[in-house]
C-alpha cells in the first residue's frame, strides 16, 4: 500500500527560516580545508576541543607515510564481473563542473551519479577495468578542477551485526540457561532515583503514557530522558517538525508508527524501490524517536520519513551521502544516522568519502538542518586518531569514526542503566552527549546472566520472524529487545527535533547551533564532573533542555 505523503515540500511549511542562516566561522570549518592535511586539522581540533598544530604534527610524525604505504584494494590487473563497485570523484569548492550532464550516458556500461551539493560524481559498474578508464577519462576532462578520488568504502548500521543477533537471535536453549528468570517473571520494576527527577510508577496526566503499556513496564530508557514522559506534556512533537531516519527503512504498517510516518521516502539502494525495512533496525531508531501506541518514543507526535541506505547487509557510504543531500533537500528539520564505519586520515583511497561527507554536513548546517549520529559500538576510543588506528590493528595509520566523530554532527555515545558508560560504547570525545541504549546487566560478565531490564525495548517489523526471547516475554509480534549506540543516537534527534517544535511555538529561532547548546547546557552530568570521555557532556535531559527554550 502506498502511503499519502503528508510531509508537506519546503514551500507550504512554516518557518523556513533555514534558507538565510547566514555563513559562520563554524561553517567555514566544517569544509575541509584541500588535502588530507586539512582533514585531519579539523578531525583532531573537533575531538578534543581546540588542538594545537604541535599535537597535530606529533599525530602525524607518529606514522611514517609514503607513496608507497598504501595499496590499491583491488589490484590494477584484476577485474571484477558481477559485482557492483564504485569510485567518486569530488570537485574542488565551486568548480563542479556545469557540463556534468553530459556524462550521464557517456559510458554504456558505466551509471553515473551526480551530486552537485557534495561536488561529488560517482561512477557504478560491474568492470573494473571499465570504471578505471572511465575514472581517468574523468581526471583527463577536468584536470585541475578536482581534489579527491577513491573507493566509496563499505559501511554498516551501527550494533546490527553483534548486539541485534546476540540478544534477539540466540537458540532458546541457550536462551533459557542464560536468562536471568526474575527479569521476566514479575512486573515493571520499581521506582528509581535520578540525579535530576524522580521517576515513579505513578498515572500520568497524559493518557496516552498512561495507554501505553509496554512503556510503562519496559521503557526505562525513554523515561530516563524524558523525566518519566514529563517532557511529553510540555513537548511531544508536531508533523510540521520531521526527523529523517537514514537507515534501512521504516515498517510503515506498525501500529505504534503508521500515524507519524509523513513522507514515503527514498531508497537509494540499486534495484530497491521501497522503504521496506527488511532487517528492522530502521524500525527500531525509528521507534525511538517517535513510537506512540503500546511502546512510546522521546517525541510520540513527530513526523518521520525513511531514507533508506540498507536492504540486506551492508551499504555504499555514497548513498548515505546522497540520503543527507535529499533529506537536506526535502526540509526535514533533523536526520538521524545511526550507522558508522572507519576510514583512515592519510590514506589517499579514503579521503575522498571523508570529503564527501564533509560537504554533505556542511550542506545540512546552512540549511538550518541538525545532523545526530552514533558513536560506534566497538568500545574504542575515537578521539585520537592514532590510538583509534593500533585499535584497528591498523600499522602505520590515523583513523576517523565516520559520520559520527566528524565535525557537524552531533555525535552520541551509550550509557547503560547503572549510568555507566555501555561497555561496547565507542567514547573520547569531549565534545559530544550520551543516552541510555542498555547493556546486558550487570551480572553478564560475571555470571553470564541476561537482565533483560537493562535492555531496550523497541520497535521492530511486524512482518519479521519473532524472535524467541521476545516470545518468552510475551510480547506481540512487533517488538524486540536491542542495545547499542544507534538506540542512543535517536533519542538525542528526537531531543532536538522537540526543541526545534517548542522554539516555534514560542517564537524562538533553533538553529543547528542552538539546538546543539541547549542539548550540550541542560545534560544530566554522569560521570567525573563536566565533560568527561565516557559521557562528553553528560545524558541528554529533554525536560531541562526543553525549559532553557524562552522568547
Amino acid at each position: 500500500m502506498k502511503l499519502q505523503s503528508k510531509f508537506k515540500p519546503a514551500n507550504e511549511r512554516k518557518w523556513n527560516w533555514r534558507k538565510s542562516v547566514p555563513i559562520t566561522v563554524i561553517a567555514l570549518l566544517l569544509v575541509f580545508p584541500a588535502g588530507n592535511a586539512g582533514v585531519l586539522a579539523a578531525v583532531t581540533a573537533d575531538s578534543t576541543g581546540g588542538q594545537t598544530r604541535q599535537q597535530e604534527a606529533e599525530l602525524r610524525g607518529a606514522v611514517s607515510v609514503t607513496d608507497s604505504t598504501y595499496t590499491p584494494v583491488v589490484p590494477e590487473n584484476s577485474s571484477i564481473t558481477g559485482e557492483r563497485q564504485s569510485r567518486l570523484i569530488i570537485f574542488k569548492e565551486g568548480q563542479f563542473p556545469k557540463q556534468s550532464d553530459e556524462l550521464l550516458h557517456k559510458w554504456p556500461e558505466i551509471e553515473v551519479t551526480l551530486l552537485p551539493e557534495a561536488g561529488m560524481l560517482r561512477l557504478t559498474g560491474s568492470s573494473l577495468a571499465e570504471l578505471r578508464s572511465a575514472e581517468a577519462e574523468v581526471k583527463l576532462l577536468f584536470a585541475g578542477s578536482i581534489e579527491e578520488a577513491g573507493e566509496d568504502p563499505k559501511l554498516i548500521s551501527e550494533d546490527y551485526d553483534a548486539s541485534m543477533r546476540s540478544a534477539a537471535g540466540v537458540a532458546g536453549q541457550d536462551l533459557e540457561q542464560l536468562l536471568d528468570r526474575s527479569t521476566v517473571e514479575g512486573s515493571a520494576p520499581a521506582a528509581r532515583q535520578y540525579r535530576s527527577f524522580t521517576v515513579a510508577n505513578e498515572p500520568d496526566s497524559v493518557s496516552f503514557i498512561t495507554k501505553a503499556n509496554l512503556y510503562q513496564q519496559w521503557g526505562w530508557d525513554i523515561k530516563e530522558v524524558t523525566g518519566d514522559g514529563q517532557s511529553m506534556s510540555v513537548q511531544a512533537g508536531s508533523h510540521n517538525v520531521v526527523v529523517a531516519v537514514v537507515d534501512s527503512g521504516i515498517d510503515a504498517s506498525h501500529p505504534d508508527l503508521s500515524a507519524n510516518i509523513v513522507g514515503v521516502g527514498k531508497s537509494f539502494v540499486p534495484g530497491v524501490n521501497d522503504t521496506v525495512d527488511r532487517i528492522g533496525h530502521g524500525t527500531m531508531v525509528a521507534g525511538t524517536i517517535a513510537a506512540k501506541g503500546k511502546l512510546l518514543g522521546v517525541g510520540p507526535d513527530l513526523g518521520l520519513v525513511a531514507y533508506k541506505v540498507f536492504d540486506q547487509g551492508e551499504a555504499d557510504s555514497s548513498w548515505v551521502v546522497e540520503a543527507i543531500i535529499q533529506a537536506v533537500r526535502d526540509d526535514v528539520d533533523v536526520i538521524n544516522l545511526s550507522l558508522g564505519t572507519y576510514k583512515s586520515l592519510i590514506k589517499s583511497e579514503d579521503q575522498a568519502i571523508l570529503l564527501a561527507y564533509a560537504r554533505a554536513l556542511a550542506y545540512a548546517y546552512l540549511k538550518g538542518v541538525v545532523v545526530v549520529a552514533s558513536s560506534g559500538t566497538d568500545g574504542f576510543d575515537i578521539s585520537n586518531p592514532l590510538l583509534l588506528a593500533r585499535s584497528k590493528g591498523w600499522k602505520n595509520d590515523l583513523a576517523v569514526h565516520a559520520p559520527g566523530g566528524l565535525p557537524g554532527v552531533i555525535t552520541v555515545s551509550a550509557s547503560n542503566r547503572e549510568h555507566e558508560r555501555a561497555y561496547y560504547s565507542n567514547y573520547g570525545l569531549l565534545n559530544m552527549i550520551a543516552a541510555p541504549a542498555g547493556d546486558y546487566g550487570s551480572t553478564w560478565f560475571t555470571k553470564g546472566e541476561l537482565n533483560l531490564l537493562s535492555m531496550c525495548l523497541t520497535t521492530y517489523p511486524t512482518q519479521l520472524p519473532q524472535s524467541y526471547l521476545s516470545q518468552l516475554v510475551g510480547l506481540p509480534a512487533g517488538y524486540e529487545f536491542m542495545i547499542g549506540t544507534s538506540l542512543a543516537a535517536p533519542k538525542v534527534s528526537a531531543a532536538a527535533a522537540l526543541l526545534i517544535a517548542e522554539g516555534r511555538e514560542k517564537g524562538v529561532r533553533m538553529t543547528p547551533d542552538k539546538v546543539k547548546q541547549t542539548l550540550f547546557k541542560s545534560a544530566t552530568d554522569y560521570g567525573i564532573a563536566g565533560p568527561d570521555p565516557d559521557f562528553g557532556v553528560g545524558v541528554v535531559n529533554v525536560r531541562k533542555a526543553l525549559k532553557s527554550v524562552s522568547r
